[in-house]
């Protein structure tokens, strides 16, 4: 689709087409445009660690996917300033972020654009429009495709395609939504920033699947009388084949010729591998910002009944709010999407929705005739029932004598 503008009786084509952006919609596998950004390190691991590599951090990938998630399950409701308050705007708006483009829901949206956040520390939402230039589709640029600059006091953003060609763009195109930063233009990403801490996860891992592919640890040391070297290797290739790895775990040795075994024993900082990686899970968290409890991982407390709903409510406060205020502030900023009086919000009602007996007893405080601050027909629209007037009027009741029916009392 060629996404054109008109003015002043001519026809200008925009910077932004889907001829000269085809790759970088919706992800996939791209180079770095942002390659050098963040701090360095003389650490191997943490050389490798990248943001899409972070996910195949079992850590980093369950907070990523628990914000995503969280924020992906919330609507995103537009709403116009009123003099009563306000009201749903059934505008422009509301329409893109229910469907933000083909096959695009806004759970699809929402929540990648949380998860390029997280990785990337910034999220680049393009504004596709149609020739008479109003915006008809929202879709994500990939972060690694797009380079913010600041030009005259304006910011530019260099946008890579996959064949090396470059465009540019300005906000009357690209909504950028960045993380917390230093300059005021570009984010910083949580991934890059303490690659140092996800290199050490990276490592306990692999340290795991290695420890326990050689079943834990070695039982012990063979010793040979003979120097010849093929037996050994000889020998060393019958015993790892036949009691190596953990199939062959606890199998009974039996071997021909002199050979003496000698014992070896666990380690104790072996012995403590398992609370080095609980403390590595909770370091994780502790970059994203999300509970330990919440991947998995012990926080020393301990979960009951009693404080499951303020656990609950600490997340959104402390770990999931931040994430979807930006979003708010960048789309409502934005005036192609969001005219005068216009603005868009989170519903976090959601994920607090206490349960039945506590969402009564706060209906009965609000319908409260002295002191209440809300109707029968509001609180039935909460509870997703009828209005009143449309609810099947109740047949009358009927009084019954022994058994047998009679007259109805009206």
């Amino acid at each position: 689709m060629q996404l054109k503008l008109r003015r002043k009786n001519r026809t200008e084509e925009r910077a932004l087409t889907r001829q000269n952006v085809p790759s970088p919609m919706l992800g996939g596998d791209v180079a770095p445009a942002s390659a050098g950004w963040g701090p360095t390190s003389t650490s191997s691991a943490a050389a490798n660690i990248t943001p899409r590599g972070a996910l195949a951090i079992a850590d980093a990938y369950a907070c990523v996917r628990c914000l995503s998630d969280a924020a992906a399950s919330l609507p995103l409701v537009a709403y116009r300033r009123t003099a009563q308050g306000r009201q749903r705007y059934t505008g422009p708006l509301a329409g893109l972020l229910d469907r933000p483009a083909p096959a695009v829901t806004q759970a699809n949206l929402v929540g990648q654009l949380v998860a390029h956040l997280q990785l990337h520390g910034n999220a680049y939402v393009g504004k596709f429009r149609d020739a008479e230039g109003r915006v008809e589709q929202l879709a994500l640029l990939h972060p690694e495709r797009v380079v913010p600059e600041l030009r005259a006091g304006r910011p530019t953003y260099v946008v890579l395609d996959g064949n090396g060609r470059r465009s540019e763009h300005g906000p009357e195109d690209i909504v950028h939504v960045r993380a917390m930063g230093t300059d005021g233009l570009v984010g910083l990403s949580p991934v890059r920033q303490c690659r140092v801490a996800l290199g050490i996860a990276s490592q306990l891992a692999e340290h795991a699947a290695r420890f326990f592919e050689n079943d834990a640890t070695p039982r012990g040391i063979l010793k040979l009388p003979s120097n010849d070297a093929e037996g050994v290797a000889e020998i060393a290739d019958v015993w790892g084949s036949k009691y190596g790895g953990v199939r062959n775990a606890h199998r009974v040795a039996v071997i021909a010729g002199e050979v003496e075994f000698q014992p070896v024993s666990l380690t104790p900082e072996d012995a403590q591998f398992f609370e080095q990686r609980e403390l590595s899970a909770r370091e994780v968290a502790r970059i994203f910002r999300v509970p330990p409890w919440m991947i998995g991982a012990g926080d020393g407390g301990s979960m009951t009944y009693s404080n499951v709903e303020q656990q609950a409510q600490a997340f959104v406060t402390f770990s999931l709010r931040p994430w979807l205020v930006l979003i708010e502030q960048a789309i409502s900023a934005d005036s192609d999407l969001c005219p005068p009086g216009v603005y868009c919000e989170f519903l976090v009602d959601a994920l607090l929705r206490g349960d039945s007996k506590t969402r009564a007893e706060v209906y009965t405080a609000a319908l409260n005739p002295v002191s209440g601050w809300t109707t029968r027909e509001e609180v039935r629209r909460l509870e997703n029932l009828d209005p009143e007037a449309d609810r099947p009027a109740a047949a009358p009741p009927v009084a019954t004598t022994n058994g047998h029916k009679e007259t109805p009392i009206v």
